[in-house]
């Protein structure tokens, strides 16, 4: 039988993963120097580096110019089944979550808007953006198109109180099954790094996709800013 042995800066990563939980070292603590994990681990310093430089990059860690290496602040996951899967999500993990309307406004559809959500340009839709915040902490910019002639009303029922979901649920009958989504990389501008208490030109996750119905009509169409220091997204894969 043959035995495969993980690559060592796979075994490097775990360790350093292990040395955190084991110690259970809080957020913004210093690791013990390269030098000191190199001789504990008999493992070789490029080795070493490599895999702080992954967990740099996971979120894991933080390095501080002429300081050292840190332990970051721990990100929430952020289920690429959309924005509502991760509201569900955080809460069931016991986290508390609250939003803030910003605007409610009907305005003529534009080129992209009517193209996402299949209606003619300069269709009358509802454009509600909200700020959503995950333990007193804003996290995200969401905004939300709902064609106003399909869905009637649509914002004499919705509230700080209730779901989008579900007021598409109880008073239209429309249940979300599918949908699109793709994520990019933006920058916040000044009145979204305002929004999100971050400095302007921070970078952030861009996430755009529409909802369809059980019927395969798509419900909405929707953008949302996404600080880059609070979420990793994850994808889960069933066999």
């Amino acid at each position: 039988m043959t035995v495969h042995k993980a690559p060592p800066g796979m075994v490097a990563i775990e360790k350093i993963e292990d040395f955190i939980k084991v110690n259970r070292l809080k957020p913004h603590t210093r690791i013990p120097c390269e030098k000191d994990l190199c001789e504990l681990w008999n493992v070789s310093r490029s080795t070493l580096r490599q895999a702080v430089d992954e967990l740099v990059e996971n979120g894991i860690l933080y390095r501080v110019m002429n300081k050292g290496v840190y332990v970051a602040e721990p990100r929430y996951p952020r289920d690429m089944a959309g924005v509502d899967a991760m509201v569900t999500d955080l809460i069931d993990q016991g986290h508390s979550v609250s939003k803030q309307i910003m605007k409610i406004e009907e305005i003529e559809a534009t080129k992209q808007i009517a193209r996402k959500l299949r209606v003619m340009l300069g269709t009358k839709v509802y454009e509600i953006i909200r700020c959503r915040k995950v333990d007193g902490v804003t996290c995200t910019i969401e905004t939300t198109y709902i064609d106003a002639n399909r869905y009637k009303g649509f914002v004499d029922y919705y509230n700080e109180e209730v779901s989008l979901d579900s007021v598409f649920e109880n008073h239209f009958n429309t249940i979300q099954t599918s949908g699109t989504e793709h994520i990019n990389v933006t920058y916040a501008t000044d009145a979204e790094a305002e929004v999100l208490d971050i400095e302007s030109g921070a970078p952030l996750f861009y996430a755009s996709g529409v909802a369809l119905d059980q019927n395969g009509e798509t419900v909405m169409f929707y953008k949302q800013l996404i600080r880059s220091d609070k979420f990793i997204f994850v994808c889960t894969v069933e066999s």
